[in-house]
């Protein structure tokens, strides 16, 4: 142990000491704030794409974007498995172990998102024709994919160095660089959409520069503020032993990521052949879904900071506490978002296409409407699968992930004919149930043999 080898800065909070509510709070709110932005990103493609080009248009970027997606949340989910082992290094006070698995982690993830950008490149038409992309909007939604598809290295550069930020308790250089992104966001997309006429290809261009700003960015403020990531040029070099540990972490948590969005593939697919408007009020309350989870996923994320902090500093009691204080904010939130997305659904829906798109406003509010009574379930979920992560369990959240994931394709293409997009929700619920039902299971398991707090 390096005991007093890491410096704290201004920005950084050790998770050992201290309220945990205060910890989960301050770690979790900038990360929402961020993650909004972020999801603005997509969402502001949306509305402009939709106002300005139209219903196909806006059908086209929805049909491209749970494959950028899957391809993204792989390097996402790499930065999560990631971010566990450095927590503990924080948590443990190695600055040197802490360096070089930053380091370690840069290297893979540039080597992984160049694979994934050229495979993209190179395969969109006929993944776009696996998923029953329909023909009107073929050539934009292939456009917009290769694109995007370009810009994914500073993509995952930027949610590398996020990763490191949040695994040191620091969330508000990563809410900096987005909000920064954002905007540039904004301004291109009215820009290139609005203003110049370029239809999906503007919007899909905004999106790779704004991109880049945030990565760069972030770069600059981690290295102005965060010394410890980089204060010794000599441990920042890659490890062949924590390369393993980083792979062996990481792979189940890319995995599990992406496939959260190969199951969005398959529900998309079964949702294509409803026509565009279907696709379009389905790519609205995907929009719609990802900003109503993202705190669920944000506590969750802070609940695996402090645990695996915690976990290195050897204190299972504030552990429990740990886990105990994020359920609670879990639920709470859960019930809140699900009263307000069930009262707010034809207003929100109005905000992505024009008054006349009746049938796109129609099937959006009665698919927001279904959701609205259940969305307390995957805070649940995100709640439980935070502490295993802390705890190493990646492969077991992977395989509780794609269960989920089959299980709501499967009952999508089983229902679908009879119920059309009405479908979709009543899949997520049951897709949801099996998880809670299995993640429970297991939890009492572990505590009636006296290991919940011990594994």
């Amino acid at each position: 142990m390096h005991t007093k080898e890491i410096n704290m800065s201004k920005r950084t909070h050790p998770m050992t000491e201290g309220s945990i509510p205060r910890h989960l709070l301050r770690y979790s709110i900038p990360a929402i704030l961020g993650d909004l932005f972020q999801v603005t990103y997509n969402t502001v493609d949306s509305v402009i794409v939709g106002k300005y080009a139209g219903a196909g248009a806006l059908a086209a970027v929805g049909v491209a974007s749970p494959l950028m997606s899957i391809a993204m949340f792989f390097i996402v989910g790499m930065g999560i498995g990631a971010s566990v082992i450095m927590s503990e290094f924080y948590g443990a006070n190695d600055a040197k172990a802490l360096r070089r698995e930053f380091a370690t982690t840069l290297a893979v993830s540039a080597a992984f998102s160049a694979v994934i950008a050229l495979g993209l490149f190179a395969l969109a038409g006929p993944l776009l024709t696996l998923c029953r992309t329909p023909r009107e909007i073929m050539a934009d939604t292939a456009g917009y994919l290769r694109i995007v598809a370009l810009g994914m290295i500073v993509t995952s550069f930027y949610n590398i160095l996020a990763a490191a930020s949040r695994s040191i308790g620091d969330t508000l250089t990563p809410l900096i660089c987005l909000i920064a992104g954002s905007l540039t966001n904004v301004g291109l997309d009215l820009l290139f959409v609005a203003g110049f006429g370029m239809g999906v290809s503007g919007a899909a261009y905004a999106t790779v520069i704004s991109q880049g700003v945030a990565a760069l960015l972030c770069a600059l403020l981690l290295r102005r503020n965060e010394p410890v990531l980089f204060a010794s040029r000599e441990d920042f070099a890659v490890d062949r032993a924590l390369l393993r540990r980083t792979v062996r972490f990481s792979a189940p948590s890319a995995l599990q990521q992406a496939g959260v969005y190969v199951g969005r593939v398959l529900v998309q697919s079964a949702v294509n052949p409803l026509g565009v408007s279907a696709i379009a009020a389905f790519n609205a309350v995907n929009r719609l879904d990802d900003y109503a989870l993202i705190p669920e996923r944000d506590v969750a994320n802070g609940e695996t900071v402090l645990i695996a902090q915690n976990h290195g500093a050897g204190k299972p009691d504030r552990m429990r506490r740990g886990f105990f204080a994020s359920m609670a904010l879990e639920v709470v939130y859960g019930l809140i978002v699900s009263v307000a997305i069930f009262a707010l659904a034809e207003p929100l829906m109005k905000l992505f296409v024009a008054p006349e798109e009746t049938e796109v406003i129609r099937l959006g509010v009665r698919y927001l409407r279904l959701m609205g009574f259940f969305y307390f379930m995957p805070g649940i979920t995100n709640g439980l699968q935070g502490y295993m992560r802390a705890l190493g369990k990646m492969k077991l959240t992977m395989y509780v992930t794609y269960s989920q994931m089959f299980t709501r394709a499967a009952f999508t293409y089983l229902l679908i004919g009879r119920m059309g997009l009405d479908a979709v929700p009543i899949a997520c619920v049951a897709g949801w149930v099996l998880m809670m039902v299995w993640e429970i299971g297991l939890m009492v398991k572990w505590n009636r043999e006296g290991k919940l707090y011990k594994l």
